[in-house]
């Protein structure tokens, strides 16, 4: 394995941790553990946690050898390409898992988290995603991993289900404050049934991601259409205000009566993680992403060159979210006014991610079954 060494910290890493922001790496999959440069981010501080996708996995598969003798192994035995697709992500997430193992341990679960994804299921089959997302939680056997869930349908019922398991979730494909609050809601419910069922509540954790990057995108197309003169200057500002008022959120969700009876009880915040999972980014379009949006106990996911691309950033001007609610409100009021319904682009952005990753799924299926 090659070896790596230890470079120096950046001073906007510096700025980004004072700021109590954290970084995950977004592209991960086992090639990363070969070459050692998932161990070198970790070592260099640059990475808090690792999101497995399987389009990385299919890519990784078909670039470099790294699964080569596991798909092997799992050509003779007599499993279905669904749960050899398992058995890959599992062997995967154990191995980030070790590797995160001491930032997870350091920072008493705040930090050293793993997020993989189960098989796409039908959106209103709550039972199903519930029933694979603990099988597959089983399967790797880490208490830091997290399994990935979207928002859309039920997928909310089978995360409080999930919880209340004692597994960590993490809920994806949220567009809209309207849905993270009741990604908040079935975090708290979830916690509740958790600890009645004998469940440490420290030991539950659970993550929402927003697709800053997909929603900017959708509402851009939009304004790109729209007669009203105003329309240009709003391009590029549905993300950030989107951010903002959902910020708002999280810091409301924990000052109310619910939260206080659970954190007596030990439970953890429920974090923020802010990526653009479904538009393609450059290095600097994801750290110009990471500049306006920063604020306490969030975390950015970025691809390993836009990590690695942090210590040629010339730095950060702090929180950005914090106090800007009026703000946020002023532009969402404005988009509305160019033909910007954000219920219903919300909606649209989440069944699109749900194509998306179940054309994803359906890539690595096919790249086992060729291997």
């Amino acid at each position: 394995m090659t070896t790596w060494p230890r470079s120096k910290r950046s001073d906007v890493l510096d700025q980004l941790t004072a700021e109590g922001v954290g970084l995950w790496l977004d592209d991960y999959h086992r090639g990363r553990l070969a070459d050692g440069s998932l161990e070198r981010l970790v070592a260099d501080g640059l990475v808090g946690g690792v999101i497995s996708r399987p389009a990385a996995v299919a890519r990784a598969m078909s670039d470099t050898t790294a699964y080569g003798d596991q798909l092997n192994r799992l050509s003779g035995a007599a499993a279905s390409a669904e749960e050899r697709v398992y058995a890959l992500i599992a062997e995967d997430a154990r191995a980030a898992c070790s590797a995160l193992e001491p930032v997870f341990r350091e920072t008493k679960g705040m930090h050293g988290w793993v997020s993989l994804g189960i098989a796409p299921q039908p959106a209103a089959d709550a039972e199903t995603m519930a029933d694979h997302s603990r099988r597959l939680a089983e399967m790797v056997d880490r208490p830091n991993v997290l399994i990935r869930i979207p928002v859309a349908g039920r997928g909310l019922a089978a995360a409080g289900d999930v919880l209340a398991h004692g597994v960590g979730v993490h809920v994806t494909s949220v567009y809209s404050v309207q849905r993270y609050a009741q990604a908040v809601d079935a975090y708290f419910r979830g916690l509740e049934r958790a600890t009645a069922g004998g469940h440490a509540a420290s030991a539950v954790t659970s993550l929402v991601s927003l697709d800053i990057g997909h929603l900017d995108a959708g509402v851009d197309a939009l304004l790109d259409g729209s007669a009203d003169p105003c329309a240009a200057a709003l391009r590029g500002q549905a993300g950030v205000a989107t951010a903002r008022l959902v910020y708002r959120r999280y810091e409301e969700s924990l000052g109310c009566p619910h939260w206080r009876s659970l954190v007596a009880d030990g439970a953890r915040p429920q974090r923020l993680l802010w990526t653009s999972e479904n538009v393609p980014e450059s290095p600097r379009a994801a750290l110009d992403r990471v500049e306006r949006i920063i604020a306490w106990m969030t975390s950015h996911a970025l691809p390993q060159p836009a990590l690695e691309a942090l210590n040629r950033r010339e730095g950060f001007h702090g929180d950005t979210l914090s106090g800007e609610h009026e703000a946020a409100c002023r532009v969402v009021e404005a988009l509305g006014w160019a033909g910007v319904a954000f219920d219903s682009i919300a909606r649209d952005l989440e069944a699109a991610a749900i194509e998306t990753e179940r054309a994803a799924w359906e890539e690595l299926l096919t790249a086992v079954q060729a291997g």
